[in-house]
C-alpha cells in the first residue's frame, strides 16, 4: 500500500506551530492536582518530603485555567457556530472572530477550546504518540489534521502565510504564490481540516498594500473551507477597530464573539465575578486547610479585583502565589498580606495604584468569612 509521507521538522524550542506539535499539546495530560492535607499531616513532614509537596502544588495551581460565565458562553458560542458551518450548505461560510483587548486570555481560551475539538474528532487516536492517520484515497494514507493554528505575523504577506500553512503539515514551500494557494486546496482535501484559527490578526493593517492581500486571501481560504463544512476563527486584539471588520464583505460574514475582563460595573458584573471567585475557590479552598469558605467570594473579592481589575491572567497568579507565600509561612490561608505581596503584570501594576481610593466592590450578600491562621 502506498503511503503519503508528511516530512516533520525536527523539534527545536520556539518553533512555530506544526501539525506534530499540535498533536503532543492536545495529547498532553494536565498535572494532577496533589492530595489535600491537614495542618496536623502539613507539619509532620520532612522539610524535602513539605518542599516537594509544595512545588508540586504551586504547579499545579498555576496550571489552573479559571473559568466566567462569559468564557463559559464564549466557547459554546464557538462550537455553535462551527457546527452551522459543518452542516449549512457548501459555499463561503461565516467567519468567526474572537476580540479582546490584550491580556484578556482569548488566545489561550481559543486554544482551550480547539484542543477539545481536536480530541473530540479523532477520539482515542489521542493517546497515540503519532498523529492519526486516514485513508484519503484507495492505497493512500495521510495524517489526519482536523485544526490547523496559524500565527499571522507583523507585515504578513501572502506568500508568508501560505509558506507557514504549508509548514503546519511538513510540504514543501519552494514554488510561485498560486502554486502555494493551489497545494492549500489539495492540503485541506487531503488531511481533513475542519478548523482553521489564525491568531494576532489585529496585526492587519489595510494602510499597506500586503495587509489588503492577505485579507483577500483569507476571504479565499475561507471559501475553500467552505465548501467542505470547515470553519476559519480569526483571534485578536480589538478587532472591531482593524481591517477585519472594516472590510465590507469580510464584515458580511463575521460573527463576532468579544471578550474582556471581569467587570464590576454593574450588579450583574458583581454577581458574575463572586461566580467566578467561588468556583476558584472550590478548586483550592481544600490545600488551605486554615481558611473558611467565602474567602475569596466574600472576604477577598474586593482587594482580589482592585488588584487585576479582573483580568483571568493575573488571577490567577496572584491567588497560586499567594497561596504559595501561606503555605511557606505555615499560616494555610490567604491574608491581605500574602495578596499585596506577589509581583503582577506591568499592566496590573500601572492600573492598582489608580485604583486604591475607589469604590470597594458591593458584594451580592453580606461576606462573612475571615482569613484565619491557625
Amino acid at each position: 500500500m502506498g503511503r503519503l509521507v508528511v516530512v516533520h521538522a525536527a523539534r527545536s524550542r520556539g518553533r512555530l506551530m506544526d501539525a506534530r506539535l499540535w498533536h503532543e499539546q492536545a495529547r498532553t495530560e494536565t498535572l494532577a492536582a496533589p492530595t489535600p492535607k491537614t495542618i496536623a499531616q502539613l507539619r509532620a513532614m520532612s522539610t524535602s518530603s513539605r518542599t516537594r509537596y509544595l512545588s508540586h502544588r504551586r504547579r499545579w495551581m498555576r496550571s489552573l485555567h479559571f473559568d466566567t460565565p462569559a468564557t463559559r458562553q464564549a466557547r459554546q458560542a464557538l462550537t455553535d457556530l462551527v457546527e452551522d458551518n459543518l452542516t449549512s450548505m457548501p459555499g463561503a461560510k461565516d467567519v468567526i472572530a474572537v476580540t479582546a483587548p490584550f491580556a484578556v486570555g482569548k488566545s489561550t481560551l481559543v486554544r482551550t477550546w480547539a484542543q477539545e475539538q481536536y480530541r473530540q474528532i479523532i477520539e482515542d487516536r489521542v493517546h497515540h504518540s503519532q498523529v492519526p492517520t486516514w485513508n484519503s484515497n484507495v492505497g493512500v494514507v495521510a495524517d489526519e489534521v482536523p485544526v490547523v493554528w496559524l500565527d499571522l505575523g507583523a507585515a504578513s504577506k501572502i506568500r508568508a502565510f501560505n509558506i507557514q500553512f504549508l509548514q503546519y503539515f511538513g510540504y514543501p514551500i519552494g514554488g510561485a504564490i498560486h502554486d502555494l494557494t493551489a497545494r492549500i486546496h489539495r492540503i485541506v482535501d487531503a488531511h481533513r481540516v475542519r478548523l482553521l484559527i489564525v491568531d494576532d490578526t489585529n496585526l492587519l493593517n489595510l494602510r499597506h498594500k500586503d495587509a489588503r492581500d492577505v485579507l483577500d486571501h483569507l476571504k479565499h481560504v475561507n471559501t475553500v473551507l467552505g465548501q467542505r463544512g470547515a470553519s476559519m476563527v480569526l483571534v485578536g486584539a480589538d478587532l472591531e477597530d482593524g481591517a477585519i471588520f472594516q472590510d465590507p464583505q469580510m464584515a458580511g460574514r463575521l460573527r463576532a464573539i468579544r471578550l474582556g475582563p471581569c467587570s464590576i460595573d454593574t450588579p450583574t458584573g458583581v454577581a458574575a465575578w463572586q461566580e467566578t471567585l467561588a468556583s476558584i475557590e472550590n478548586l483550592v479552598l481544600p490545600y488551605l486547610p486554615a481558611a473558611r469558605p467565602g474567602i475569596l467570594a466574600g472576604h477577598h473579592a474586593p482587594r482580589l479585583w482592585r488588584l487585576t481589575q479582573g483580568y483571568l491572567g493575573d488571577l490567577a497568579r496572584l491567588i497560586a502565589e499567594a497561596a504559595y507565600i501561606a503555605a511557606r509561612e505555615d499560616t494555610w490561608t490567604i491574608r491581605i498580606a500574602d495578596l499585596e505581596r506577589p509581583q503582577l503584570s506591568r499592566r496590573a501594576q500601572h492600573a492598582t495604584p489608580r485604583l486604591r481610593e475607589t469604590r470597594a466592590v458591593k458584594t451580592t450578600k453580606p461576606a462573612t468569612a475571615e482569613a484565619h491562621a491557625p
